[in-house]
């Protein structure tokens, strides 16, 4: 019945009409989309960089205005009234409070040239000074020092920056920022990256998101050459204020969408009144089929969750088994090794019931288990059982899934010829981001296959649920090397 009532429908006149507007409408929404994306780009890019340029052009202006300064000093001052400098300094410090020094300085080598202004700076975390010198004959370089706060104090109160905020850095560090804690710190990674992209040469607007303003901005980056070195210039504007903009060709967008769906509607309403009966029985088919798929979802995560916790399992009930037909032997033996060997073993099983319910555990805990569990295989091979463990206190806090690390050192022991002669070395340590289980190679001759590689298959499927990193096992120059992932809390 369905199969008839589509045919019917695909070859309904209404149909055929129906997907002629439809088409028409998908192609005037591409038609204005496009329109209304150029239109958009057009307009932000070009107030951004106007709003850069000119807040941009008045802090260089700013910074410019004390080099003049410096060089109207040097035309004032001769040879003889080099004592005036102090007198200077006082007018020039009520007048501009960020002009914190005015002082010669002797040549350092040669004499530089005369017209020339050189700008140096001294950083600090949240402040510095800029100085900018010039040769002052006989004496030496004429200097003038600006204190980065006081300059950053100008700068908030200028008129002028409206909708941006600029920042200066040099080197990788800021010179400048509207946040005076950041002044005298180095960029982050990626403003580093953008630094020397603009240092190279390139102005060019960036679309990011501001830490300072935790907004949206659009950044402007203007590199000049100052001293021999590159000053980078960004000027940071909020994407807001374009609302206007974005309604007029929405609204437009929204009218022209509007009439072809209602368009579309009055035409395709003519045939749905044909097969409204057989849409409605094809949408209850489709409802139960959701059902059953959803049920049968249901049913795959239960057996995932179910999965998942029996690969959970502890230690193996026969190492249970074994331990404590030791522990019989050893109390008859040597009672004091029998009772180190009973704490060792119960501390092992109040850590497997302690991590029973959880699938990640610190790598810290997990060393602690294996150390207990090494504990107890020393007190059978003594010293033909050898460890070294060597882990950075920056990875004792990553994450492993639970018994994941003894699986691996009961795996080197299980199944590796152990003698006085040749006795086991087990190292653990990190390599790339990865815990590493190192043993000599030398495998074991055993009848027992049955459960061979059962316990590494079970802890590839643990990690299968837990991340999409693979796990390592081979024989490298005459050693078995088994490594994990590890991971990072979330």
């Amino acid at each position: 019945m369905v199969g008839k009532v589509t045919e019917g429908v695909f070859k309904s006149i209404h149909f055929r009409i129906s997907i002629l507007v439809l088409l028409l409408f998908f192609t005037a929404i591409w038609y204005v989309n496009n329109l209304i994306e150029k239109e958009t780009v057009d307009r932000v890019n070009a107030i951004t960089e106007d709003v850069a340029i000119n807040n941009v052009y008045l802090v260089t202006s700013l910074l410019n205005g004390y080099e003049e300064q410096l060089r109207s000093v040097q035309s004032v001052l001769n040879t003889n009234q080099k004592s005036k400098l102090e007198a200077v300094f006082a007018q020039m410090h009520q007048r501009d409070s960020s002009i914190c020094a005015l002082y010669v300085e002797p040549f350092n080598g040669s004499p530089a040239d005369s017209s020339a202004v050189h700008r140096t700076y001294q950083l600090r975390k949240g402040g510095g000074t800029l100085t900018y010198s010039l040769p002052f004959y006989p004496y030496g370089k004429l200097c003038l020092a600006v204190d980065l706060m006081g300059f950053h104090q100008r700068i908030v109160g200028m008129e002028g920056l409206n909708y941006a905020y600029v920042t200066i850095t040099c080197g990788g560090v800021y010179l400048y920022h509207p946040d005076e804690h950041k002044i005298g710190t180095s960029l982050g990674e990626q403003d580093l990256m953008n630094e020397r992209l603009a240092a190279s040469g390139n102005r060019f607007v960036e679309k990011i998101h501001s830490d300072y303003l935790n907004i949206p901005v659009s950044r402007y980056y203007h590199p000049q050459q100052v001293s021999g070195q590159r000053w980078v210039f960004t000027a940071s504007m909020p994407n807001i204020g374009l609302s206007e903009s974005f309604r007029k060709t929405g609204m437009n967008f929204f009218i022209i969408s509007l009439l072809a769906m209602f368009s579309f509607i009055a035409v395709f309403s003519l045939g749905v009144i044909r097969w409204r009966k057989e849409f409605v029985r094809r949408q209850e088919i489709e409802q139960q089929n959701l059902n059953l798929l959803l049920k049968d979802e249901k049913r795959k995560q239960m057996m995932v969750t179910t999965e998942l916790e029996r690969l959970k399992s502890g230690l193996n009930p026969h190492f249970l088994f074994n331990s404590l037909s030791s522990l019989r032997v050893l109390v008859g033996l040597n009672p004091e090794v029998a009772k180190d060997f009973a704490i060792n073993l119960s501390n092992l099983y109040r850590y497997l019931l302690k991590q029973e319910n959880q699938n990640l555990v610190a790598l810290d805990d997990e060393l602690v288990f294996t150390r207990n569990y090494i504990s107890l295989q020393k007190i059978r091979f003594d010293k033909k059982l050898q460890t070294e463990i060597i882990i950075p206190d920056d990875y004792l806090q990553r994450r492993v899934p639970p018994v994941s690390l003894q699986l691996l050192v009961e795996n080197c022991i299980k199944h590796t010829r152990i003698s006085d002669n040749e006795p086991l070395l087990i190292r653990i340590y990190i390599e790339n981001e990865m815990l590493a289980v190192e043993n000599n190679y030398s495998p074991r001759m055993s009848s027992d296959t049955e459960n061979s590689g059962k316990g590494i298959e079970n802890l590839i499927k643990r990690y299968s649920f837990l991340t999409d990193r693979q796990l390592h096992f081979g024989v490298i120059n005459g050693t078995y090397l088994a490594k994990i992932p590890l991971l990072i809390m979330e």
